[in-house]
């Protein structure tokens, strides 16, 4: 029903991860006919190149306990790996996603990974109906994929975030960088930067380097 996929990460060491067979995602009644090419519940049930480099910018920058007792949000967790590594940097994080069955699969790759201090929220960012926790940090990783949701990630970020709080979020630049900056530029300081990663992940045969782009927004 499930695999285990692992990850190796510098200073951190091997994450790993619980992927979820197609066969077992489609025979939950809450997913109805849906399946993999005609909708998006199950890009959740893969590792993308942009999480692994998010995830190895938060080692280089928190290692090793800059992190500890701070509150992380991941959006749209997935797989989970980058609040993963938060946890084991000594961060408490939320993962959260719009798709009920990835807190399953975060569930059970927390208890692998021996993380203790976490929690789950199922949040859609577009239909958020109740106030919501304040997080030191807020990570997400393939997310700016669709213009008419970065106004409702930039709402979202603007009620969780402090002032001088930071949101860290990596992609392949799917929308181009004027479309995050006109979204964002009012609220936020927006600064770029391009992050190199190996992909596939070993043990492949053959990786290449492929280079996403970081987005590091920091609350006004």
């Amino acid at each position: 029903m499930s695999k285990i996929e692992t990850v190796v990460l510098p200073q951190v060491g091997t994450i790993q991860l619980v992927i979820q067979s197609k066969r077992h995602i489609r025979s939950q009644e809450k997913f109805g006919g849906l399946d993999a090419e005609s909708n998006e519940w199950f890009y959740w049930n893969r590792l993308w190149a942009s999480e692994v480099a998010l995830s190895e910018y938060l080692i280089q920058e928190f290692f090793s306990d800059t992190l500890h007792g701070k509150t992380i949000l991941e959006l749209g967790c997935g797989t989970g790996l980058a609040g993963m590594v938060c946890g084991k940097l000594g961060g408490v994080p939320t993962f959260s996603d719009k798709v009920p069955m990835v807190m399953d699969s975060i569930q059970d790759a927390c208890r692998l990974n021996a993380i203790p201090n976490y929690h789950t929220c199922i949040l859609d960012w577009a239909k958020i109906s109740k106030p919501l926790d304040c997080y030191d940090l807020v990570l997400g990783s393939e997310i700016f994929y669709d213009n008419e949701f970065l106004e409702d990630i930039c709402r979202l970020l603007v009620e969780v975030l402090p002032t001088g709080g930071i949101g860290l979020f990596c992609d392949p630049n799917r929308l181009g960088v004027e479309a995050v900056e006109s979204c964002f530029a009012s609220q936020f300081q927006l600064t770029l930067r391009n992050l190199d990663v190996e992909w596939p992940r070993p043990p492949a045969k053959q990786t290449t380097t492929k280079t996403v782009l970081l987005y590091q927004l920091v609350k006004r």
